[in-house]
């Protein structure tokens, strides 16, 4: 509906904006013929050659009967009128145009969003978020652009050539049919250069992308940058990709600047070529053309060079939109998730088994012929040299990654057909980073599609040892907690992701060296979070320091993707294997 209402609007402005100028016509025959005393009567007909003299006809009727004084007044209120009522249609045009320029690129970054919500972890493990960002941001903005240039090449400008063309065809159809065909050859001109632009702009983007991907990893690496020294290093390096965007930048808006002036420059040919071609018809004995309707005709011929221009302009917004379109919908088309809807009524009672699992992120396998059973209340440690596959394993459970081969079963149930959701809701996963959001610490700990009640809240905090650090920030459970959780100490992030991962009461827990990154105190206090946590859970936990999972039920070697080691800590003493070579590194080493 707004988009009819821009086109009616629209239409109305060209409406108004030739009577604006046609009026200028009598005004003029006004000042040069002011003699009027002798109208002779002209009859209406089919013939295109008489209607400009019927109009005379009429408008030389006029002003006999108003005067010539009162009708000049009168013409030029009539002319302000018309100016006032085109300006006016504009801005409600443009009114309506606003509402739809923001509600498309709304929609386009909530679709982005979303979409980017359900892709795979892989697809983030490959992909630069420098880039990710400039394709939400800058390519966006493109296609805002582009959009705005669509808009009017379909239904802005081809009214404003449309109506001053109908009406120069009335007031002369030889010289209108001889604009439309010289018009054509600057088209042509303007297309051949689009074409060049679309690669530009896609060029440029990408470009620009690559800066984005430097300065991100730059802030997110700021600490080593100046441990290390390596300011200059780095400043080097951006000002390359720095200075790779510029000069592509440079041939780009050099090709989208030729649009205008080259479009101009086409229609002052084609205004000269009316001159001469007027100018004869004039000359000739039998012209019907006075000189003071071929002003008019050149006024209002004037007026169809703007959205001329115009169409150029939105034709290479178009192409530059074209381009950032296209690498939006490389995510957008992007696989996402494979969410079957599958069980939603399941519960953890009995055991989860990966039978024969075998996963690779390309061709080469991470893990091979994983065959493991996890019992409920039992603590599985996974262990093993790095780069072995245990933090992939964990991941393949909530069906982050999808298998090669093999499968994943709770309590017999294929994890496949379990709906992805209700498989996440049996899980609380405390990760090695403690990934924390720009919100409160109660939003931190509350998070997902579940309701906690504030006793709830408390009981998780508390278990995780975090309510007596919460409780002392500045407005306690409402304290806002930084972008990454900067507020808090290593120790206490890791602390408020251990009450995230229990506040849903999980059956299952999975723990991704949970303690790896921390002093001493501090991970004494989140080990003793841990282990009241881990209570009568099933607990998965891949551990950095072997001391901490020596009384675990069952302690998994991890080697090279394979299960190379598998028992209880005595008994992978015993065999004097990977495990023994292990504990001695970390005891003796």
């Amino acid at each position: 509906s707004r988009l009819v209402q821009f086109f009616s609007f629209n239409l109305l402005t060209s409406m108004f904006n030739v009577v604006s100028i046609a009026l200028i016509i009598p005004f003029l025959e006004l000042i040069f013929y002011g003699d009027k005393s002798q109208i002779n009567v002209v009859e209406l007909s089919s013939n295109p050659d008489t209607w400009m003299t019927y109009f005379n006809y009429l408008m030389g009727a006029k002003i006999v009967e108003l005067g010539k004084q009162t009708a000049l007044i009168y013409f030029s209120i009539g002319i302000v009128i018309a100016f006032f009522l085109k300006n006016l249609a504009l801005y409600l045009a443009f009114y309506n145009l606003a509402y739809v320029r923001s509600a498309v690129v709304r929609d386009i970054r909530e679709h982005i969003y979303n979409h980017l919500l359900r892709l795979p972890l892989s697809y983030f493990n490959k992909e630069k978020r420098g880039d990710t960002m400039s394709r939400f941001t800058n390519d966006v903005k493109e296609v805002e652009w582009s959009l705005l240039g669509v808009v009017e090449l379909y239904f802005k400008h081809p009214l404003a050539i449309l109506i001053p063309l109908v009406v120069l065809f009335v007031m002369s159809y030889q010289l209108t049919l001889f604009v439309i065909v010289v018009l054509p050859l600057s088209g042509f001109l303007i297309s051949r250069i689009g074409k060049k632009l679309k690669n530009a702009a896609q060029a440029g983007q990408e470009k620009l992308s690559d800066v984005l991907s430097h300065l991100e990893e730059s802030l997110h690496g700021i600490k080593i940058i100046k441990a290390f020294s390596a300011s200059k290093d780095k400043q080097d390096k951006f000002k390359g990709l720095n200075d790779d965007h510029f000069r592509q930048m440079v041939r780009l808006n050099r090709k989208e600047f030729l649009a205008s002036p080259l479009s101009e420059f086409m229609a002052s040919i084609v205004l000269s070529s009316i001159l001469i071609y007027s100018g004869s018809l004039i000359l000739s004995d039998s012209s019907t053309l006075p000189p003071s309707v071929l002003i008019g005709y050149i006024a209002i011929f004037s007026q169809l060079i703007p959205p001329a221009k115009g169409i150029s302009e939105s034709f290479f917004r178009l192409k530059k939109g074209a381009a950032s379109m296209g690498r939006i919908n490389e995510i957008l088309e992007s696989e996402q998730e494979i969410d079957t809807q599958g069980d939603k009524d399941i519960s953890f009672e009995n055991s989860v088994v990966l039978d024969n699992v075998s996963f690779g992120y390309s061709e080469t396998l991470v893990l091979k012929n994983i065959n493991l059973e996890i019992r409920k209340g039992e603590t599985v440690a996974l262990v093993g040299p790095s780069g072995g596959g245990k933090s992939t394993l964990v991941d393949l459970i909530p069906r982050f990654h999808e298998l090669n081969a093999g499968r994943i079963t709770i309590d017999g149930k294929d994890i496949s057909n379990i709906d992805l959701s209700t498989l996440r809701e049996l899980m609380g996963i405390v990760t090695q980073d403690a990934i924390l959001f720009n919100d409160t610490a109660a939003n931190n700990i509350n998070m997902g599609d579940h309701y906690l009640s504030g006793d709830q809240l408390l009981q998780a905090a508390k278990i995780a040892n975090a309510h007596t650090f919460i409780t002392n920030l500045e407005k306690g459970y409402n304290t806002n907690l930084g972008e990454k959780g900067t507020n808090l100490s290593g120790g206490q992030r890791q602390r408020m992701s251990i009450a995230r991962a229990v506040a849903k009461e999980p059956p299952i827990l999975i723990l991704d060296e949970a303690t790896s990154a921390l002093d001493t105190e501090s991970e004494k206090m989140v080990q003793d979070a841990l282990e009241k946590v881990m209570e009568n859970r099933t607990s998965i936990v891949i551990a950095h320091r072997l001391s901490t999972i020596q009384k675990a039920d069952k302690i998994v070697v991890l080697d090279k993707g394979e299960i190379a080691e598998q028992g209880t800590h005595e008994e992978l003493i015993a065999q004097k294997g990977i495990y023994k070579k292990l504990v001695d590194l970390q005891t003796f080493g």
